[in-house]
C-alpha cells in the first residue's frame, strides 16, 4: 500500500511540473488562428513557432481570452492570453494558405484538363510560385500548351486561356493592304486561340503570313 502511495505522488507531481500545453497545446494554436483569421480574410491559417515573452506557464492550463496585441509583419503577430488566472505574452509566426492545382497524371499538349485530372492542395500564399493558378474555373476545360508531368503546380503559362483552334485547320484569309481588301484561304501552321496572333500559309501563294485569329475560321491580316 505505501508503494502505491509513493507511486501515486510522484505521478502527481510530474503531471504537476510538466510543460506548458501537455494537453491543450491545440487549443492555443486553433484560438490564435481564429483571431488571425479575422484580419486576414478568413482565409486558413498555419501557426508556426511561438515564442513567449517574459514568463511562460510552467503547468499545463487552458488558454483564454486571446487577443492580438500587434501586427509585427506580415507573417508575425504579438499576442496575449490567460492562463490559469496570469496574462502571458508571446509572438507567433504563422502563414496564410491558399488553395492551389497540381496533376494527378501526364497531360499531353493539345489535351483537355478534367476534374479528375487535378489535385487540390493547401500551400502558403509566401510560397507558391508566379502565375500559379488559384481559381479551379480557370483550369477546368482548358487545354494545355504542352506536356505536363504528374504532381506539376498548374501555372497560367501552362494552358490556353480559351480552346485553341488547331494547327492544320482551313480558315479565310482577309488581307487588308491599304485600301485594297484581299481574301483567300489558308491552313493554320500552328495552333491559336480566337483574339491572338496566327501563322497561316495562303493556299495561292504558298507563303506563310502572321495575323490575328478573328473567329475560329477566320485570320485578318494588316499589311
Amino acid at each position: 500500500m505505501g508503494r502505491v502511495l509513493i507511486l501515486l505522488i510522484v505521478f502527481i507531481l510530474v503531471w504537476v511540473n510538466s510543460p506548458i500545453f501537455a494537453s491543450d497545446n491545440s487549443l492555443l494554436y486553433q484560438l490564435l488562428s481564429r483571431e488571425i483569421k479575422k484580419i486576414s480574410s478568413d482565409r486558413e491559417i498555419q501557426i508556426g513557432q511561438i515564442k513567449f515573452i517574459g514568463f511562460e506557464p510552467q503547468r499545463s492550463c487552458i488558454p483564454e481570452n486571446l487577443k492580438i496585441r500587434e501586427i509585427k509583419r506580415p507573417s508575425s503577430v504579438e499576442f496575449t492570453f490567460i492562463c490559469a488566472g496570469r496574462q502571458y505574452r508571446a509572438l507567433a509566426n504563422y502563414e496564410v494558405l491558399t488553395t492551389i492545382y497540381v496533376t494527378q497524371r501526364p497531360l499531353k499538349r493539345g489535351e483537355s484538363v478534367k476534374e479528375e485530372d487535378i489535385l487540390e492542395i493547401k500551400k502558403p500564399l509566401s510560397r507558391i510560385p508566379v502565375g500559379t493558378i488559384t481559381d479551379r474555373s480557370l483550369i477546368i476545360g482548358k487545354v494545355a500548351k504542352r506536356n505536363l508531368a504528374r504532381g506539376l503546380i498548374i501555372k497560367e503559362d501552362y494552358l490556353y486561356p480559351d480552346t485553341p483552334v488547331k494547327k492544320g485547320s482551313k480558315v479565310n484569309v482577309i488581307v487588308d493592304a491599304g485600301q485594297v481588301t484581299i481574301m483567300t484561304e489558308g491552313v493554320l501552321k500552328s495552333d491559336a486561340v480566337v483574339g491572338g496572333s496566327a501563322r497561316v500559309q495562303c493556299f495561292q501563294t504558298g507563303k506563310e503570313i502572321v495575323g490575328k485569329l478573328e473567329d475560329k475560321d477566320r485570320v485578318r491580316v494588316e499589311l
